[in-house]
């Protein structure tokens, strides 16, 4: 690879020998594929019959993948897919690898390194155009053609021509050491992880072998109407039971809540599908990650790489959840337990508002998002921003606050003092947009004069002109400031000592079509 010429050193070649020969001009599109044929040509001869006309670029089969599995080709469908960017001199430019991320020393802890999920049909797509072309046509490979499917690896030498605008600077966490201008060919190695046709579906598969897995899920209707009695009577009998006290008078007490206490995923509304609450969820038992990915499609013979263990390269998500939850214990305690606790605490629906602690997670265990400095700490080793409980309005949620729908209507059914967990697809949540990562640095400078300098120039400058009379504070010129026109000339060539504190704060990616966790604790009043 050391000698390997830069394409700009063939696009200079190739220009020269036109002008000399005085052809007539030609497009940067054109001289960039006649390039880039002549680095195939020099460094991988035997590619240049895996030539794809349709997008101007080379295939590199790396591995077929699972031949009895479906192939991608012509289906509108979403894929699962890892891809790595390097410029044609091998530097990284991104990659959705932990390992390789881990090698370039670009690993972040707030990144998700997960294959993308991006859709790919025959009208519309929002897949890189490169990784594109070649998920969803049959690829040309010397005499035959081929079709990707699932473990199907392939590596792309793609022009410029076929590569989205944003490809040369990444973001997210999934920055690689170099960007590259955008006009610049590139090769990128691409693993297709699978596929599949109705998202929507998918997600509800995986929130009920969630649920499954940790206490059970309830299928039974809030209130069942029995004959001879309307709805609102129903609800009226399932809420309330009379007691007698010791003054021998009938006291109502609310019943309800007990019903959602037996440790099973409740829909806090009957109309909305798999929005879940775990009302007796509390961290003093962790959830069981692992077994709740059920039959994923992520998953096939031989493949272990994305497990719920394995989505923290900084640790195993057991132990990590295990000191997650002593110091929730910590913090907040175990929350309401035993019946005689759930019937005294009070309900949210009776309060304005309400403070919600919380900490955000896939369905695989990682944290995306929490406002408890104590579990930053576990995760990021510091705490950036002191941690504020959320303010929740519960008079009329859906109107008065600006959260997902999931909390919308999942948090007013708690309770103060409660922990609960909320389990929703992406309806509720993010949905097909998702949410894209961010990478973002903030740069603060404090500049300080040596002490001694700083009051002899002052010192100098006050005696000079006045002191506090014609070239004093706010006089001719204002030069104990500025000086004339803005410029003091006895401050020319003194250094102030300068410290430079630089902040880096990265969001994590919340992929389309998300299903997500949320472990919320409503403060006592």
């Amino acid at each position: 690879m050391r000698h390997i010429y830069s394409i700009t050193t063939l696009l200079i070649t190739l220009l020269a020998v036109t002008s000399c020969f005085k052809e007539p001009s030609v497009d940067y599109k054109e001289l960039e594929q006649r390039s880039l044929r002549a680095w195939i040509t020099q460094h991988h001869p035997e590619l240049v019959d895996n030539y794809q006309e349709e997008g101007g670029y080379y295939v590199e089969v790396l591995n077929e993948g699972i031949q009895d599995s479906l192939p991608v080709t012509g289906k509108d469908v979403w894929v699962w897919y890892d891809f790595t960017s390097r410029a044609l001199s091998g530097n990284i430019l991104e990659t959705r690898n932990a390992d390789v991320a881990t090698q370039l020393n670009t690993y972040n802890k707030h990144t998700r390194y997960i294959p993308a999920f991006r859709f790919s049909g025959k009208d519309s797509h929002t897949l890189m155009e490169g990784t594109y072309l070649a998920t969803f046509n049959k690829l040309k490979i010397g005499e035959s053609e081929f079709e990707v499917r699932y473990g199907t690896e392939l590596r792309l030498y793609l022009p410029s021509s076929v590569l989205a605008s944003d490809t040369a600077t990444n973001d997210g966490g999934y920055e690689g050491e170099f960007s590259i201008d955008e006009s610049k060919p590139m090769i990128v190695d691409m693993k297709v992880w699978g596929h599949v046709g109705n998202p929507v579906a998918y997600e509800g598969e995986r929130v009920a072998s969630f649920a499954g897995a940790n206490g059970g899920l309830c299928d039974e209707h809030k209130a069942k109407v029995e004959e001879g009695e309307n709805k609102e009577t129903s609800q009226r009998r399932r809420t309330t039971r009379t007691e007698e006290s010791e003054d021998s008078t009938e006291v109502e007490v609310d019943r309800r809540p007990l019903e959602f206490f037996d440790g099973r995923w409740h829909q806090p509304v009957d109309t909305m599908e798999h929005l879940l609450v775990n009302y007796t969820y509390s961290p003093a038992k962790s959830f069981d990650f692992k077994n709740a990915l059920g039959l994923d499609t992520l998953k096939y013979p031989n493949e272990t790489l994305y497990t719920a263990e394995g989505v923290y390269a900084n640790g195993q998500m057991s132990d990590i959840d295990r000191r997650i939850n002593e110091a929730l214990i910590k913090r907040f305690g175990k929350g309401i337990e035993g019946e005689e606790q759930i019937l005294e605490s009070d309900s949210l629906k009776t309060k304005a508002t309400a403070k919600v602690w919380y900490i955000g997670r896939f369905l695989d265990g990682f944290i995306f998002d929490t406002n408890i400095d104590e579990v930053n700490e576990i995760l990021y080793g510091i705490v950036e921003n002191e941690g504020e409980a959320l303010s929740f309005t519960t008079s009329d949620p859906v109107e008065d606050n600006e959260y997902i729908l999931a909390w919308e209507y999942a948090i007013p059914t708690l309770r103060l003092g409660q922990w609960a967990a909320i389990l929703t697809v992406s309806t509720y949540g993010y949905g097909v947009a998702g949410k894209v990562g961010s990478h973002t640095s903030t740069t603060t400078t404090d500049g300080t004069y040596d002490y001694a300098n700083y009051y002899n120039y002052m010192n100098y400058m006050n005696n000079y002109y006045g002191g506090y009379g014609y070239g004093g504070y706010g006089g001719y010129g204002n030069m104990y400031n500025n000086g004339y026109y803005g410029y003091n000339p006895y401050y020319y060539g003194h250094t102030p000592q300068v410290t430079t504190t630089t902040v880096t704060t990265t969001s994590t990616e919340i992929p389309a079509f998300s299903p997500l966790l949320f472990q919320v604790f409503v403060e006592k009043e």
